[in-house]
C-alpha cells in the first residue's frame, strides 16, 4: 500500500464515507462466535511520541484477551498531521514519525475476525500441523498486531514473523507483546515469540518472507495495494503456503484485488471469492480522516458486523 500525502489519505476517506454501508458479497454466511472488545482502559503508553492506549481484545477461540496498543485520538491527529504534510515542507533530513499512512495505528474488525480464524483448532490440523510440527506464520500489514499476538498466545505456531511497511505499528506490537508478558496473573504462560520486520507488499522485487501460512486483515485501502496483495497471494500459494485474508465492508481495494487474483488464478480457479463471518465492530475514537464518520466499522458499543474472509489453500492451483 502507497499513501503519497495529502490527495490519497483524502480520497481514501472520501471512499470510506461512501462506501461505509456496504456489505461484502460472497456465496456463503459463514457463522462465529461473536467477539467484544473493550476500550475503557486509562493506561497510555507513548510510543515514539505517541499517545496510545491499552485496549483489551476477547478473542474466543483462546478463551482469552489479548491487550494491544493504539493510537488515542491525540496520537491519531499527530499521525494525520504528519501525514498531510507537504512534501516541499518536509525535511528529508528528519525523521518522521510516519511516512505514508496512520492507519495501522488503530485496530479494525477483520483483525479479529482473521485472529479467531487462524488459532481455531480445526484450522491447524487443516494447515497440517501438529505438537511435533507446528507452522510457521507471516502476516503483512500487521497494523495493531493482535493476528500476531493471538497466534502468539495459542503457542500453536513453530515461528511469527509480523509485517508492515511503517515503522509505527511494528513498535506498537513489540510494545503490545511485552505488556501481554508482563499481565497481572501469577501463572506463567507460553507464548511464541514474534519477528518484526519492515515489508511492503507492492515492492514485488522482495519476496515474500518464507511461512507455512500467510494473513493479511484490512488493507485493502487502495486499487494499487489490492492488486499488489492478489500477486502475493499467488506468489506464496505457488510455493506451497496458505492464505488468509480478512477484509471489513467498505475497503476500495477491494474491488481490484478480487480482479487481479481472479485473472491470475485463471484458468485454474475461476470460482474465488470471500466468505462473509460474523465478527464485530471496533469502538473507540477515530480520526475523520482515518474512518469517516457513520463508518460500519465503529461503534460506541462492540456490534455484530459482517467482516469477509477468504482462505485459500496450495491445492486451488
Amino acid at each position: 500500500k502507497s499513501f503519497p500525502c495529502l490527495t490519497s489519505l483524502l480520497s481514501v476517506a472520501v471512499a470510506a464515507l461512501l462506501w461505509n454501508n456496504g456489505r461484502p458479497r460472497s456465496s456463503t454466511l459463514v457463522v462465529h462466535a461473536f467477539s467484544t472488545t473493550s476500550s475503557s482502559s486509562s493506561t497510555i503508553h507513548s510510543i515514539d511520541n505517541i499517545p496510545c492506549r491499552e485496549t483489551s481484545i476477547y478473542i474466543s477461540t483462546l478463551d482469552q484477551s489479548i491487550t494491544i496498543l493504539e493510537a488515542t485520538l491525540e496520537g491519531q491527529d499527530k499521525l494525520v498531521d504528519e501525514v498531510l504534510m507537504l512534501d516541499e515542507e518536509r525535511d528529508e533530513s528528519s525523521d518522521n514519525i510516519v511516512d505514508n499512512d496512520p492507519y495501522g495505528s488503530v485496530l479494525w474488525p477483520a483483525a479479529l475476525t482473521v485472529s479467531e480464524h487462524i488459532t481455531r483448532d480445526s484450522f491447524l490440523k487443516s494447515s497440517g500441523g501438529d505438537n511435533n510440527h507446528p507452522p510457521t506464520l507471516l502476516e503483512l500489514g500487521t497494523g495493531t498486531g493482535l493476528v500476531a499476538l493471538a497466534a502468539s498466545a495459542s503457542n500453536k505456531y513453530e515461528s511469527i514473523l509480523a509485517t508492515d511497511y511503517e515503522t509505527v505499528p511494528l513498535k506498537l506490537l513489540d510494545a503490545a507483546y511485552s505488556l501481554n508478558q508482563n499481565d497481572d496473573n501469577d501463572i506463567p504462560t507460553t507464548t511464541t515469540p514474534i519477528v518484526t520486520s519492515l515489508f511492503d507488499i507492492c515492492n514485488l522485487s522482495v519476496p515474500l518472507p518464507p511461512a507455512d501460512i500467510v494473513c493479511a486483515a484490512d488493507i485493502l485501502y487502495e486499487k494499487s495495494t489490492g492488486i499488489a496483495l492478489a500477486k502475493r497471494c499467488i506468489e506464496a500459494l505457488e510455493r506451497g503456503s496458505r492464505v488468509v485474508i480478512g477484509c471489513s465492508p467498505g475497503r476500495p481495494g477491494r474491488p481490484a484485488f478480487l480482479e487481479e487474483l481472479k485473472r491470475l488464478l485463471n484458468p485454474r480457479l475461476k470460482e474465488v471469492d470471500f466468505v462473509d463471518v460474523e465478527g464485530s465492530t471496533c469502538t473507540g475514537e477515530r480520526n475523520n480522516l482515518i474512518c469517516g464518520a457513520g463508518s460500519s466499522s465503529i461503534s460506541d458499543e462492540p456490534e455484530m458486523l459482517i467482516v469477509a474472509l477468504m482462505d485459500l489453500t496450495p491445492d486451488c492451483l
